[in-house]
């Protein structure tokens, strides 16, 4: 049944305009939230920090 809909959602919705909402979203907003953790790191990681919050958004 949980099956059933996964596949129905995975092939008949639309993917969203990413792009669109890029547009929309300030920038700063991005880099406010990543200085607001106060954490710095030097080491390397798979994601850079913007982009975990990209991916969060």
């Amino acid at each position: 049944m949980l099956d059933d809909t996964l596949h129905f959602l995975a092939n008949h919705l639309e993917s969203p305009d990413w792009k669109r909402l890029g547009e929309h979203l300030p920038y700063e907003w991005i880099e406010q939230a990543i200085l607001s953790t106060d954490a710095a790191s030097i080491r390397h990681r798979r994601l850079p920090a913007e982009q975990v919050v990209w991916l969060m958004v």
